[in-house]
């Protein structure tokens, strides 16, 4: 027993839990080394430990001594002013004040986040004077010099406020900031560990998925592995029954139409041998005639069921020269290109296309042969000037033991086997064959067969 799920839907599961479980990591651990660097870019926890030893000072001490208690804090990096007001508006914190906060709530308590205001700005420093007693140091005149720089005003309990300023955090836009690329690489990363996880879950069904449409082409192939997922091994096993049984219709439907050939060709004989002694000349020939008729049919029957081009192996070879040499003759013309690689079943393909050829001989004086090829299809076309075929028989002239005889010629034809045998050999090889009436009168038969 495995944690690995073993159904598709588990294993899906399992790969998005693990992916969100990845993401919510990465974008955890950004935010905490974010909350890290900002306060970096203020000088470091140690300012935020300063302005906390600050707060707690200033609340000791009485209002008139302030002023003078906050020179030691003052320096070229770091700032302290005591008003009545703020110089920030009282607006809400944004993502970077709650993080500042954070870190002050931490050594300062008890403080609300009403007490806390945290903002950037261009900050003039004037030389101060006392213009009230006990109020802290007044900011008036023109004399001094702007910079930019962080505010931190923290409410004292007298309601009072102290503003720290502090340099500022650096201000990255989006692309810049670590969080988003790291968070980019983390999606990217589950994006491919999630496509390479589900198309291993799903290779079996692809693998099945071209076992089947090669059933269709071959009996006798390979059984599919009955590998993969839960759900797949199920199917693989009904696949492989399947094909088995359908194995087993065909031999025990060739079996079945070989005993019957073997038990009529006795009793046949038995009455080619009596007729034989039939006083009557003419009456003994017509029931040769058709004692040769039904043992012709057995016969074709027979080669009908046994023709089994599935059970041929497919290997590579020259379509065109396949084509040029079953088109050999007297009143054929070949449009054909030099040279055509395909894989197929030679002697299949060979019976293809001498039932095609020796049906449009059969009916007409003129056939035509064109071979041509795209990037996908091969076509192969037969056309006659024959009398053609009804509109309602185009397709079921394929059938067994149908004839097109009520059309073409009532004289003339076999048992209605051949052109059933051509679109047998054709499904067998992917393609189709289907018949066409042309405008200009007569046939053409078309032949389709995939490249691959």
């Amino acid at each position: 027993m495995t944690l690995y799920p073993a159904t598709i839907m588990g294993r899906t599961i399992a790969v998005m839990l693990a992916g969100i479980a990845l993401v919510a990591g990465i974008l955890l651990s950004q935010l905490y080394w974010e909350r890290q660097a900002l306060l970096t870019g203020i000088g470091g926890w140690n300012v935020v430990t300063r302005i906390a030893g600050v707060v707690q000072v200033m609340e000791q001490t009485p209002a008139a001594r302030r002023l003078n208690a906050l020179d030691p804090y003052q320096g070229p990096g770091f700032s302290v002013t005591w008003a009545r007001e703020s110089p920030l508006a009282d607006t809400s914190l944004q993502w970077q004040g709650r993080l500042i906060y954070d870190a002050l709530k931490s050594q300062i308590a008890p403080i609300s986040r009403d007490d806390v205001r945290i903002g950037t700005g261009t900050f003039v420093m004037r030389h101060p004077m006392k213009s009230h007693p006990g109020m802290g140091r007044m900011m008036h005149g023109t004399d001094g010099f702007a910079r930019k720089a962080m505010i931190v005003s923290v409410r004292l309990t007298d309601k009072t406020w102290l503003s720290f300023t502090t340099p500022p955090a650096p201000h990255a836009t989006l692309w810049s900031s670590r969080i988003f690329w790291f968070g980019l690489l983390g999606l990217l990363i589950v994006i491919a560990v999630s496509i390479w996880a589900v198309r291993r879950a799903t290779q079996p069904l692809q693998l099945f998925a071209r076992a089947a449409e090669r059933l269709g082409m071959d009996f006798n192939a390979q059984p599919v592995d009955e590998t993969g997922p839960r759900e797949v091994q199920l199917a693989a096993k009904a696949f492989n029954l399947m094909q088995q049984r359908l194995q087993t219709l065909v031999k025990d439907r060739t079996h079945m139409l070989a005993a019957i050939s073997h038990d009529l060709r006795t009793p046949i004989t038995r009455l080619k041998l009596r007729a034989e002694f039939v006083a009557d000349g003419e009456e003994r020939q017509k029931m040769l005639s058709d004692l040769d008729e039904m043992e012709a049919m057995i016969a074709a029957t027979l080669q009908f069921a046994r023709d089994d081009v599935m059970g041929e192996p497919a290997e590579p070879l020259d379509l065109a020269a396949l084509v040029r040499a079953c088109a050999a003759l007297d009143g054929v013309t070949c449009i054909l290109p030099s040279t055509l690689a395909f894989t197929g079943r030679p002697l299949g393909l060979k019976r293809l296309v001498n039932n095609v050829l020796g049906n449009a001989l059969r009916y007409a004086h003129v056939v035509e042969v064109e071979l041509s090829s795209t990037d996908d299809n091969i076509v192969l076309s037969v056309r006659d000037d024959g009398p053609g075929i009804a509109a309602d028989m185009l397709d079921r002239v394929f059938e067994p033991f149908v004839r097109g005889e009520g059309s073409r010629s009532r004289d003339t034809g076999g048992v209605g086997l051949g052109l059933a045998a051509v679109r047998s050999i054709a499904h067998a090889h992917g393609g189709d064959v289907v018949l066409i009436n042309r405008d200009g009168g007569g046939l053409e038969a078309r032949l389709t067969l995939p490249r691959r």
